[in-house]
């Protein structure tokens, strides 16, 4: 090993000491969550459909639609309330962020309702809430994955969501306004 002259054992001791200081300041940056951690958005509130900038593909769009989110932490309520020419129809998903998959509580919907939710699953992915549900349409299981975001300014709340079922696969983009 070849002896270091003063001017170089200055360096590594400077360079030491900024990996000391950065170390101080990163390690506990990664037990809160790590460096990219995304910012977990609060979807709390009442939120409107808007129709117009909304984009149902093929399906008729609701007469009347809102979602109720109520958030504490990671235990989401989402109480869907949405009327169409064939009657309304309210039900709520209950679920933890990460947690196991939620059977819908009994009673969430009618005996002879043609859609129902079977269970319900969400996480956070980033931002952004992804929550997806098994469900029945007309005695056929299939699933939807819908994908909650919010805007910049906190006032619209954007869900997509992808429905696939053995008939066939669609999207649907709901723009909500907050109230």
């Amino acid at each position: 090993m070849m002896p270091m002259d003063r001017g170089c054992r200055r360096q590594m001791r400077e360079i030491l000491c900024i990996l000391v200081l950065l170390g101080g300041a990163v390690l506990p940056m990664r037990a809160q969550g790590g460096l990219r951690a995304a910012v977990r958005p609060n979807l709390n509130g009442t939120w409107k459909l808007n129709a117009a900038q909304s984009d149902f593909g093929q399906v008729p769009p609701p007469i009347r639609q809102s979602e109720v989110v109520t958030q504490a932490g990671d235990e989401f309520a989402i109480a869907i309330t949405l009327e169409r020419e064939q009657g309304k129809q309210s039900y709520t998903l209950r679920f933890q962020a990460g947690g196991a998959e939620m059977p819908m509580a009994q009673g969430s919907f009618a005996d002879d309702a043609p859609f129902r939710i079977l269970s319900v699953k969400g996480e956070w992915q980033g931002a952004v809430l992804v929550v997806m549900e098994k469900v029945s349409f007309q005695g056929e299981e299939g699933a939807l994955k819908a994908s909650y975001s919010l805007s910049a300014g906190g006032k619209v709340l954007r869900k997509m969501t992808h429905v696939a079922m053995n008939a066939g696969e669609f999207d649907t983009t709901t723009v909500y306004d907050r109230q």
